[in-house]
């Protein structure tokens, strides 16, 4: 441990690349600064940045508006550079864990339960070229995005890759189609993805002329075979193991 504050206990682990912060009771301005620059330390000394792990046990609570400016400025200043931000916590904590989705919108964000500190620890650490998020398929015409969802996609990929990728298609091409592959490489959705795949569902539903989603989950096929006949364009689900049969569908020429 090279950091213990009072109400804001911060360890770093050179060998995991992790530092972990665990608020407990009212939080003053001066943890969180003093956060932010074990933060920037570990960056200096060891020429890359750590990863954030953060044990929850309930929701935190600030000592004044100069506490919270304070956090809101560390998170300001960090949240753009830190690669991963695992927080976990016990069932109380996770109410707060939508807000960190938000506020570590750049980062990676992943809940981990209080039985998976392990995992959270190596989650965090691990290195920050491991393929995450959406993955472009080539080999498709012009009008076709071809994606393929690795690891946990959080609301970054969307804000990043696939929304401007759309508007560009749809404000060049009018109609554009859509191949989402969600294999056993795919983890799950961070609960800001969650949201902005619902946004970009309602800002662009026109914009789609096919969509075909191809997974063997059986949660996310069903709830796409369910607001299917709600959407303007025609919607196809198939399993991975029909991959090329879904390539086929989403490039024929004839009219949807």
């Amino acid at each position: 441990m090279e950091g213990d504050l009072a109400m804001l206990n911060i360890e770093i682990d050179e060998t995991t690349n992790v530092i972990e912060a665990r608020p407990e009771g009212t939080l003053a301005a001066s943890e969180f600064e003093a956060l932010g620059k074990a933060i920037d330390d570990y960056a200096s000394k060891r020429g890359r940045m750590p990863g954030l792990v953060v044990f929850l046990k309930g929701v935190p609570h600030w000592d004044g508006l100069s506490a919270l400016r304070a956090h809101f400025e560390m998170v300001r200043k960090h949240a753009s550079v830190l690669p991963r931000v695992a927080v976990v916590t016990d069932v109380m904590g996770l109410s707060f864990v939508p807000g960190l989705a938000d506020i570590f919108v750049r980062a990676r964000l992943r809940h981990f339960d209080v039985k998976d500190q392990s995992e959270a620890i190596a989650w965090a650490g691990s290195p920050e070229n491991e393929p995450e998020g959406y993955q472009l398929i080539e080999g498709f015409p012009d009008n076709v995005i071809a994606i393929r969802a690795l690891g946990e996609v959080t609301s970054r990929d969307y804000e990043d890759q696939l929304i401007p990728l759309v508007r560009e298609k749809a404000a060049r091409l009018g109609k554009v189609r859509l191949l989402m592959q969600l294999g056993p490489e795919f983890e799950g959705y961070s609960a800001g993805a969650i949201w902005d795949d619902a946004r970009l569902g309602l800002t662009h539903w026109r914009s789609f002329e096919r969509v075909a989603v191809v997974s063997d989950i059986g949660w996310i096929t069903r709830s796409v075979k369910l607001f299917a006949p709600l959407m303007p364009s025609e919607v196809a689900v198939f399993p991975n193991a029909a991959m090329d049969a879904a390539k086929l569908w989403i490039t024929d020429a004839k009219p949807a």
